[in-house]
This record gives C-alpha cells, sequence and structure tokens, in this order.
C-alpha cells in the first residue's frame, strides 16, 4: 500500500478517482492515531524553536483576520525577527489559530507523504499546518483555487462544505463566486485520522472544538484547459506570422486574423495534449535530494554497479518519439538517446533511486549496458541525473 493509499483507504484509490476526485466532495473516517507520525506537537515545537519563521510562511488568524505580527515577533530595531514564545502563547490563547505553509519542506515524513500524491494524482502537491486550540475559526466561509485533502492528524474539528457556486472557479477569474445561499452540503466533525477531500471552488469553514486540534490541508494543482493552452501556444512561436507585429489596415488585420484562427484550429496537433500532459508530469516539482561529503566525489565518479542513480531536477523525463530515437527536454536542451535505452531511463524518478543493476536488468539486450553507463555519466555531468553510492 503507498502513502496515497494509506490516506484514502479504506475507501480505495479506485472509488476515490473514479467518484470523487475533481468531482465532489467526499469524508472518509479513519482510524484515531492513523495519522500520528507525520507530525507530532514536539517536532512543532522543534520547528517553530530551530527555523526563522515569519510572515507569510507563519501567520496567525482569528475570526477571519490576520493577527499582527508585532504581537508574536521580536521587534525589528533588535535585530532579525524571530518568534516571540511568549507573545506567541497569548496570542494562541486568545484564540489565533497556527498556520505554518509548506511544511513538507520542515518535516520529512510529510514531504514522503507529498511525493505519494504527486505519483498518485500526477499533479504537484504541498501541505499547510493548522493549529487551534479554541473556538474561534481562522477564516470565514472560503473557496480555494485548488483542490484539497484534510488530514486530521489530531484533535478534531468541525467543518460545513458547500457546493460551488460558479463551477471550476480560477483563482484570477474574470467573475467572482457568489457566496453560497443554500444549507451545507456537508456539516460534520472532523476526528483523529478522519479525511475530507475538497475539491476547487467548494465553500467551507472550520471550527476548533476547544481542543488542540492539529491538521495538514494537502492542495493539489492539477493542470487546467487554461494551462494546456498557454503551453500550446507558446509552442507555436514557431511561426514567423505569429511573431510579427499585428498590422494597422483592416485588410491586413482581416487577413491576420483568418491566419490566427487557422492556426488554432489546428492547435492540437501541432501541440497535442498528451505531449503537454507528458511535460506536465515530468515538471512536478521535485525535492532536492543532497548527499554530503560524498556527493561532490560520486557525481562525476565513474559509474558502477555500486551507483545508485536518481532524477536532480525532474519528476520523470518526458520521452517523445523521434524517428528511431526518443527524446527529452532538460537543462536546457534537448537529449536524444537510442530506442535501445528507454526501457532503464524511463525508470528513472526523483522520488527514488535504482541501482545501476536495476537500470541494467531492464535493457532487453545486456550488451547496451555500456551506453547506458555512458548516457548516465553525460546526464550527471549535466546535472539531470543524481549519483551516489551504496
Amino acid at each position: 500500500m503507498t502513502e496515497f493509499d494509506s490516506v484514502v483507504s479504506p475507501l480505495g484509490r479506485g472509488i476515490f478517482l473514479r467518484d470523487h476526485w475533481l468531482k465532489s466532495l467526499v469524508h472518509i473516517p479513519g482510524t484515531a492515531g492513523r495519522f500520528a507520525d507525520l507530525l507530532t506537537w514536539n517536532e512543532l515545537n522543534a520547528i517553530l524553536e530551530q527555523h526563522r519563521l515569519t510572515p507569510p510562511r507563519l501567520k496567525l488568524y482569528r475570526d477571519g483576520q490576520a493577527v499582527d505580527p508585532a504581537h508574536y515577533l521580536t521587534p525589528a530595531i533588535f535585530g532579525v525577527p524571530r518568534l516571540d514564545a511568549g507573545g506567541l502563547a497569548t496570542c494562541l490563547a486568545q484564540g489565533a489559530s497556527l498556520i505554518l505553509d509548506d511544511v513538507q519542506e520542515l518535516a520529512p515524513r510529510v514531504r514522503d507523504l507529498m511525493v505519494g500524491f504527486q505519483d498518485a494524482l500526477h499533479t504537484d502537491a504541498f501541505a499547510n499546518l493548522y493549529a487551534g486550540w479554541h473556538r474561534q475559526k481562522a477564516f470565514h466561509v472560503h473557496w480555494d483555487p485548488q483542490e484539497a485533502m484534510v488530514l486530521q492528524l489530531c484533535g478534531r474539528k468541525q467543518w460545513k462544505v458547500y457546493r460551488p457556486t460558479r463551477l471550476h472557479p480560477l483563482k484570477n477569474d474574470i467573475e467572482a463566486p457568489p457566496p453560497p445561499s443554500d444549507p451545507p452540503a456537508w456539516e460534520g466533525i472532523l476526528n483523529d485520522g478522519d479525511v475530507l477531500y475538497i475539491p476547487r471552488g467548494w465553500w467551507h469553514e472550520a471550527f476548533p472544538l476547544n481542543e488542540p486540534s492539529l491538521h495538514l490541508t494537502v492542495s493539489l494543482t492539477p493542470p487546467t484547459t487554461f494551462d494546456y493552452l498557454g503551453w500550446a501556444i507558446s509552442r507555436l512561436r514557431r511561426h514567423e506570422a505569429l511573431r510579427a507585429s499585428l498590422p494597422a489596415d483592416a485588410a491586413t488585420q482581416a487577413e491576420t486574423a483568418r491566419l490566427i484562427a487557422g492556426l488554432l484550429a489546428g492547435i492540437s496537433s501541432e501541440a497535442s495534449l498528451s505531449d503537454f500532459l507528458r511535460e506536465w508530469d515530468a515538471n512536478i516539482r521535485p525535492n532536492p535530494h543532497i548527499r554530503l561529503p560524498q556527493a561532490p566525489y560520486a557525481q562525476l565518479g565513474t559509474v558502477t554497479d555500486d551507483s545508485r542513480i536518481r532524477l536532480a531536477a525532474l519528476h520523470l523525463l518526458p520521452f517523445a518519439r523521434q524517428g528511431e530515437h526518443f527524446a527529452f527536454a532538460a537543462s536546457g536542451r534537448l537529449w536524444t538517446v537510442p530506442a535501445s535505452l528507454m526501457p532503464a531511463l524511463s525508470m528513472l524518478r526523483n522520488s527514488r533511486d535504482h541501482s545501476l543493476a536495476e537500470l541494467a536488468a531492464a535493457l532487453a539486450n545486456p550488451s547496451a549496458k555500456g551506453d547506458l553507463l555512458k548516457s548516465l555519466a553525460v546526464l550527471a555531468q549535466a546535472g539531470i541525473v543524481l549519483v551516489t553510492k551504496e
């Protein structure tokens, strides 16, 4: 069972993707403590003590209003602002909720979970942490421009979720969705171990229940049609006529309009949706994997059987057929590899490393191992793959 499967259990990945993902809200009850190892109160204390966290990364909200950072940060006139433990405790005692964005960058197990979400849903994933103690809510009823998966780590929280008042709203939309007027589509308490999936555009608000509560909101940003269109139009820069300035006279403007319409009509053949999705998947935000002090020696050393290989700044390689070879874009250039190496190179991921033996075993022809070694050495020199030793 993968990290993502454990989150949607006992509902199951298949049912979640078929019935709910990008479609409808779902509450998944869970057993108490199943998320306890993701991030504990002691780990949160250590994060707050050991990192320089200030707004907008860390913030306090109470009843829909941001708490003035001067109440919980040391004065700037005495050096770089840091958390003021006394001021922080006072604000939280007065009903403020603590919000810490991108907590996966500070908590390794949360980072591993985000990798599981990326692999399962083929999109970026980041996690914000919410901690509450009393009964004041952090935010008023609102909607988010991304998919949201709420994991209740400990304690409880009451939620109200309303259906969207504008389907598939965008962050920078031309029309704002009107506030909801109907009763909640779902209202209930999220208990320790529960999960709540809230699709983009669904209105919601959450209330602490006068007890310590800790939850993660996993934000997910699958591509929209506008993302595809922006990518596809950028590919049309190969056409000289589209790079030209727009004409001033009406007759030439009409001719240009017809040319634009023709090119847009054939956009799917020049920039296919499958090509876009392949590149999107490849460029899902990777995690940096730093292995000091060995990395400066292993990276440009000889790749041997005890070498382990992973992608550095791509989620996976976006291969496209190019005659008898395959090509992919990385580090600002186009790379071409023979088809014989595809079974091995297509295994490469940022989320995990592979031994050279594992990669070589995927080759249809064992004699291609020499070519694989040469290719990996070149990719290592370009910084596309990371090389470490067992």
